[in-house]
């Protein structure tokens, strides 16, 4: 399996559903295929640590702009 194939697995695991204990398993499972060196490998290694600790937060939407107060005119 290659980091493509490993990184679509990786979100069709995660996508849209909690962290359930098989996906956890699975998710290991991926990581092995993938070389200790690997960036994609550090980096769902994080991922995976995060989800086990219950840490992974939701991403925040970003709020609008505030808009400036313009000068009154006098």
């Amino acid at each position: 399996m290659d980091e493509r194939e490993v990184l679509r697995a990786w979100r069709d695991l995660f996508h849209g559903k909690g962290a359930s204990p098989d996906a956890l398993t699975k998710a290991e499972t991926l990581l092995d295929s993938l070389s200790g060196e690997s960036p994609l490998h550090l980096r769902l290694a994080n991922e995976l640590e995060e989800l086990k600790n219950g840490s992974a937060k939701p991403a925040k939407k970003r709020a609008a702009p505030k808009r400036a107060a313009t000068p009154k005119a006098i």
